[in-house]
């Protein structure tokens, strides 16, 4: 391998026609071998430098003559580098119609080709990896879509891990949804069925996604009835009474060990029992939300559901009373009677991403969040009590200080509206002040 000269390998790189692809292909598998094995990431980057190499392996995604063969080991040359280093994200990005090649590549999948099956499994994990850093640009060239339709349709033909790598881009991806996108319906008719997924990894994604999803809308002041026009609400009532012992509804036929309505009471079911707090958050952001949705709910099998929940563990107990609770408060005071701010901890979702007890390492995290740009796990953190808004480090800087220097508009605007005191905010390097005002713009 030390013997390999970048410049004629970065040549064969960018051949492909005719006798000229074998030589392409002998490149690529040359590539993928030096990168695998090489033992020095630094000499390594210096023989086959990012800035170089990953423009060209880009260019091959978009030649649209490249066979599958090549496509495949120059997607998996591509993992290595981002492997590597996340910073090769952004080279990548760097190239026009790049992303939007690989997530097409799950669109026309053969799944009766192997090579075409392995390809499309590669695509996934660069995806995975592209999405720790640029989610936004794998949403914009319509990722989520393309993910979505993969799982729905290949997922029972692929490997495990791809299934679920394709739903954590799914989940990433739909943090980037607003609820004017004209993808939304597709999206959430695709989550509506995934709901229901033999894989409860997947499933449980879903009910994520939906969290995530409702929580968005809450905060824009829109309407989240569209999230449930495809089964969500009574998906959510069969696995509330499922976590109680008893399941009801059509959806419960489509999970391992749920039994049809009226036949006798099973026992509760340990992990949905886990998650209903989910269910119920997600229950009661409907509900605060929309009119509609509680109107719907309040004629459905809520009550059985409900009934059955109430069977269940002291957690499922307590927060089946929490949505009874909110139910009692719309029926016999009105809207008029619920806070205004209803992104607090209500609707927050327990679990999405917990940060550490240990307070310097929780703090270290939390940074971490606002540098990658996670607004969901930021304001998991203020909504649980891990952090108070106001927290300050050991270097005198806020969460605003930070979150105005390197996270995202909507973090500023959180941290804001909570309650943020300080009059200023350190700009980038900490090195200027600018109004709390003018802070997220």
């Amino acid at each position: 391998m030390a013997d390999v000269d970048p410049d004629t390998l970065l040549e064969w790189l960018q051949m492909g026609q005719g006798d000229e692809r074998d030589m392409q292909l002998i490149a690529l598998e040359q590539l993928c071998m030096l990168l695998l094995m090489s033992d020095n990431v630094d000499r390594c980057f210096e023989t086959c430098p990012p800035r170089t190499f990953l423009p060209a392996l880009c260019k091959i995604f978009l030649d649209e003559s490249a066979p599958d063969n090549v496509l495949e080991v120059t997607a998996r040359a591509i993992t290595y580098y981002l492997d590597v280093s996340a910073e090769c994200t952004r080279r990548i990005v760097g190239v026009d119609g790049a992303i939007k090649a690989l997530c097409n590549r799950l669109v026309v999948v053969e799944l009766n080709n192997r090579t075409s099956r392995d390809l499309a499994e590669q695509c996934v994990k660069v995806l995975e990896l592209i999405c720790t850093r640029e989610s936004g640009a794998v949403f914009e060239a319509g990722g989520l879509n393309c993910v979505l339709s993969f799982i729905r349709d290949s997922g029972h033909l692929v490997h495990k891990d791809t299934l679920h790598s394709a739903m954590a881009v799914v989940s990433r991806l739909c943090s980037k949804m607003e609820p004017q996108d004209s993808s939304l319906e597709t999206c959430v008719e695709s989550l509506s069925s995934l709901l229901k997924h033999e894989d409860h990894q997947v499933s449980d994604g879903a009910l994520r996604c939906f969290a995530s999803l409702a929580d968005r809308f809450t905060r824009r002041g829109v309407d989240p009835a569209p999230l449930a026009k495809h089964g969500l609400t009574e998906e959510l009532l069969s696995r509330m009474a499922a976590a109680g012992g008893t399941v009801s509804g059509p959806a419960s036929s489509c999970k391992p060990g749920r039994t049809s309505t009226g036949a006798a009471p099973s026992a509760p079911d340990s992990k949905l029992s886990n998650q209903v707090s989910t269910i119920v958050s997600l229950l009661s952001t409907l509900c605060r939300g929309s009119p509609l949705v509680t109107h719907d709910l309040l004629r459905s099998a809520l009550p059985d559901s409900m009934e059955s929940a109430l069977g269940g563990d002291e957690r499922c107990v307590l927060d089946t009373m929490r949505l009874v609770d909110l139910l009692l408060v719309l029926l016999f005071e009105g809207r008029k009677a619920l806070p205004k701010s209803t992104a607090g901890s209500t609707s927050r979702i327990p679990g999405l991403r917990r940060l550490d007890s240990s307070g310097e390492r929780s703090h270290r995290q939390l940074i971490d969040c606002i540098r990658s740009k996670d607004t969901d796990a930021l304001i998991d953190a203020i909504d649980t009590g891990a952090f108070e808004v106001n927290f300050m480090d050991d270097v005198g800087q806020t969460l605003l200080n930070w979150a105005s220097a390197f996270g995202t508009q909507e973090m500023v605007e959180f941290l804001c509206e909570r309650g943020r005191t300080s009059t200023e905010v350190r700009g980038h390097h900490h090195y200027t002040t600018l109004p709390v005002s003018d802070a997220h713009k």
